[in-house]
């Protein structure tokens, strides 16, 4: 049970935890357009200190600093990593923010700015519960571990190189991940990995320039080749036929089913948001549900070439673009798969064609018998009397492989956010009351996991 002294200090000093993430959401960190990521950095870098901990900031050439911090603890000799991101996406357009993005301001219960939610307002707010600790009892309830990195948001590609040098920095027995949410309901939701992906881009040049289109009857159309070999790449069953795809693809356990079963899905929302005239390949809450997860995707992020501009050109294009993105089910390889991919389009007559990986990571996945994942499900529904909402794998991708992979430690993603908190999107936001209930779900997490060991 969180004790009353570490909610009465969360309490009385929301006003100015509130305000501290407001100075980091003022503080642009594009990581998309490399703007204000040193300077957002050094910020981190200080926020840490603030509260009592040793930061330091790692670098490397062509990444963003990755930030890092230790806070010691006497009274458990586990250690929780927290890993959190400080770049934010671009902020366009800007004609739909009803406030500055990064000019934080409160209204009506919320702040608003870009990074609000993802991710500064969760980072903040895990750094003020270890600072409510460190206030209250002098010292964290265990060895907390930082990592908080600049470059999430578009691929985290310098991250596996930082952990794979610097090992000891982020070894953990257990890590709370970057966000956390509620449903409409007010239920918490506790996520425990994500798909992997494989991000594709191909480009294939036909010609040494554009041509008139009356050649189309004796050249070559790079467009059409395009085409060609996509039809190569996924059914209309939504099956990928690269051979060896769906190979080492791990299913959920019929106890993880249970617990999908049990998770709400808001239908309505897809049809409401996008207008599909039909869902593919599924039609129950359950199969939807499960798909999302668990199911791998070949997905056309782009396809560009040619004239498109208003009117017509009659131009044959010389080259061709298309973008690509595989969402992957645990136990796939992403560089098993892009091996696979290119003999198969080799085979297939495209050896010409030139594939460039621009994301790389496989699914990883904390099961929900873990007693960290446990400890976060019973403390959501302790912190908000409902009973907490499983997700076993997000249908998006993050890092998380990196530190299952090379300290086997498990994984939650636990917080803060509200369900309409409009991550990517204008106005961006977090509700005010579920910034101190959410720290507290955390608190009661620690305590849950600490005295489980």
């Amino acid at each position: 049970m969180v004790d009353t002294r570490l909610k009465d200090y969360i309490h009385k000093n929301q006003g100015r935890f509130v305000e501290d993430i407001s100075r980091l959401v003022a503080q642009r960190s594009v990581s998309a357009r490399k703007e204000g990521i040193e300077e957002c950095s050094k910020l981190v870098s200080s926020m840490i200190k603030e509260i009592g901990g040793k930061p330091g900031i790692l670098r490397q050439d062509g990444s963003a600093p990755l930030v890092y911090g230790e806070i010691k603890s006497s009274k458990s000799e586990k250690t929780i990593l927290l890993y959190n991101h400080y770049d934010v996406q671009p902020e366009e357009p800007l004609e739909l923010w009803k406030s500055p993005p990064f000019k934080p301001e409160v209204r009506k219960g919320r702040l608003y700015g870009r990074g609000a939610s993802d991710d500064k307002g969760e980072l903040v707010s895990r750094l003020k519960l270890i600072e409510s600790y460190m206030k209250v009892y002098g010292e964290p309830p265990c060895n907390i571990k930082f990592c908080f990195e600049g470059e999430e948001e578009t691929g985290s590609n310098g991250l596996p190189r930082y952990v794979s040098q610097n090992k000891e920095l982020f070894r953990c027995d257990a890590s709370l991940w970057e966000h956390g949410s509620i449903t409409e309901e007010g239920r918490p939701i506790v996520s425990l990995g994500g798909k992997g992906t494989l991000y594709v881009e191909y480009t294939v040049r036909s010609l040494r320039q554009d041509a008139h289109s009356a050649h189309a009857a004796i050249l070559p159309s790079a467009p059409w080749r395009m085409v060609w070999l996509l039809n190569l790449i996924k059914d209309q069953n939504e099956r990928v036929l690269v051979p060896g795809w769906y190979d080492g693809v791990e299913d959920f356990t019929r106890t993880e089913l249970k617990f999908l079963d049990g998770q709400p899905f808001d239908r309505k929302f897809f049809e409401e948001s996008y207008g599909p005239d039909e869902f593919v390949k599924a039609s129950t809450d359950l199969e939807l549900k499960t798909a999302l997860q668990s199911r791998p995707t070949a997905n056309i992020a782009g396809i560009w070439a040619g004239y498109q501009g208003v009117g017509m050109k009659t131009v044959l294009p010389a080259e061709v673009h298309c973008k690509m993105d595989f969402r992957l089910a645990l136990g796939q390889d992403p560089k098993a798969l892009f091996k696979k991919l290119r003999a198969y389009l080799d085979e297939n007559g495209f050896s010409d064609v030139k594939m460039t990986v621009l994301d790389s990571e496989p699914a990883a996945r904390t099961p929900p018998s873990d007693p960290w994942a446990k400890a976060a499900m019973r403390a959501g529904e302790k912190v908000y009397g409902k009973k907490s909402v499983v997700e076993l794998c997000s249908p998006g991708t993050s890092p998380h492989y990196l530190i299952r992979d090379n300290y086997g430690a498990p994984i939650v993603s636990i917080g803060i956010s509200p369900p309409d908190a409009s991550l990517h999107a204008p106005n961006e936001n977090i509700r005010l009351d579920l910034l101190e209930r959410g720290m507290v779900w955390i608190a009661q997490t620690f305590e849950n996991y600490l005295g489980a060991v």
